[in-house]
């Protein structure tokens, strides 16, 4: 017998698996492509270079290609130029990915869970939290921007919140990766290994830490908070 959760929510949770599997993939073809054009890619006109942002914007909603790799190629070959280019296509692919999670959701992972879990009481807590919830998501470089789209709005995180709280989370990650992209003198070299050097680790592990760490506490203060609530109107209701 497949569980409750597992048969009410299949569709989501399969998608959610297979995301992290196509970005590796994506990521992988993409550094080959652009290795293999890297001469043409330098010629590009900027309404090119529009029209390849603008196909980037649906395969990151998909995880075809990983957000934090754009932008680093878009550095080595744009510099800051390509900021405006990132600020547009970034957004279009979250609310793409916001779609697609809505509409495999429509609210069945929060409603599925038991009432009494532990995790809906996270899940909860971390709702009443979107603007730093979103935020710390976004920073962290090993949470998959793909992955988060599905995610975030399946826990009831509302679209302004979800695009303007991503946007300046993802800046601090998005900035760096597009300075190391024009730092890196070879293309090859950067593409393959892109956190060679110690800034580059650096910067990984104090994001990551940041992140994860900001996480771990916004849950514990988030259900905490949630928990004692309950508990206030429980006793309230007992002695009625």
């Amino acid at each position: 017998m497949i569980p409750p959760f597992l048969r009410n929510n299949y569709q989501i949770l399969s998608l959610m698996g297979l995301l992290c599997f196509t970005s590796l993939f994506g990521g992988t073809v993409l550094t080959t492509l652009v290795i293999t054009w890297r001469s043409t890619l330098a010629t590009l006109t900027d309404v090119q270079w529009a029209g390849l942002f603008a196909i980037s914007s649906m395969t990151m909603a998909v995880a075809l290609t990983p957000s934090t790799l754009i932008a680093m190629i878009s550095g080595y070959f744009l510099g800051w130029g390509a900021l405006c280019f990132i600020v547009v296509s970034y957004p279009i692919a979250s609310t793409l990915g916001f779609m697609v999670g809505k509409r495999l959701d429509h609210g069945k992972l929060m409603n599925s869970l038991p009432r009494s879990s532990r995790l809906l009481l996270v899940l909860e807590g971390l709702s009443g939290h979107q603007w730093p919830l979103v935020m710390l998501t976004r920073l962290s470089p090993i949470l998959p921007f793909s992955l988060m789209n599905l995610v975030l709005p399946a826990i009831g995180v509302r679209l302004p919140v979800f695009l303007l709280a991503g946007s300046i989370g993802m800046l601090p990650r998005t900035l760096f990766a597009m300075w190391a992209g024009m730092q890196g003198r070879d293309l090859i070299v950067l593409l393959r290994h892109p956190a060679e050097g110690n800034l580059s680790v650096i910067f990984m592990l104090v994001a990551t830490t940041l992140s994860i760490g900001g996480l771990v506490y916004l849950a514990q203060k988030a259900s905490s908070a949630l928990l004692e609530k309950r508990l206030g109107l429980a006793n309230k209701g007992s002695k009625k």
